[in-house]
């Protein structure tokens, strides 16, 4: 499995951090993304303590150049590749008024970008094994907005995407679902 955005600050338990833990708990082999190294490394010794298997990898999830990079290296850890974590996603409270051009530029390509990249090229990697699972992490605010109109305007969109992937790759065996968690 590959979580994208396994990492938190310290000894925190963020929802990136909390998918690998359980991944690696139940059995799975996990490669830990995260844009900062030593939040993955982290997560990973959380992971080998419980005696799980994981390894950490340093990522820029909205390059395309590491996105492939990081499902090569599940490829070539592990063999193959079965689970995709997308858990990637950052927020600001303001209005479509308050906030900024720039802003909610690097919002979106934050928020989105990493499940679409990551995805393309863990597709056709789940593909040649006979199918994968693939999670994208919403947020209730896609369903329920309070003031984070970036935000939920983001995860909406995680929300279509996700269906759209969903129907897109039925046939090649590859189930794409979705979760909104709450605060």
């Amino acid at each position: 499995a590959i979580i994208c955005g396994g990492g938190a600050e310290k000894d925190g338990i963020g929802n990136g951090r909390a998918a690998a833990i359980l991944m690696a708990c139940a059995g799975a082999k996990i490669l830990v993304v995260d844009k900062d190294l030593t939040a993955a490394q982290k997560t990973v010794s959380m992971i080998t303590q419980k005696g799980g298997s994981a390894e950490s990898i340093e990522a820029d999830l909205t390059n395309e150049m590491d996105c492939k990079q990081i499902v090569a290296r599940a490829l070539t850890l592990y063999g193959r590749l079965d689970i995709l974590d997308n858990n990637i996603g950052i927020a600001h409270a303001g209005s479509v008024v308050e906030d900024s051009e720039n802003r909610w530029d690097n919002l979106m390509k934050v928020n989105i970008t990493p499940m679409f990249l990551a995805s393309k090229h863990a597709i056709p990697a789940m593909k040649e094994t006979g199918g994968g699972a693939i999670v994208n992490i919403s947020s209730i605010s896609a369903l329920r907005p309070r003031g984070l109109t970036a935000y939920s305007t983001s995860k909406g969109a995680v929300i279509a995407l996700t269906r759209a992937m969903a129907v897109d790759h039925a046939a090649d065996r590859i189930r794409v679902n979705c979760v909104a968690p709450g605060p």
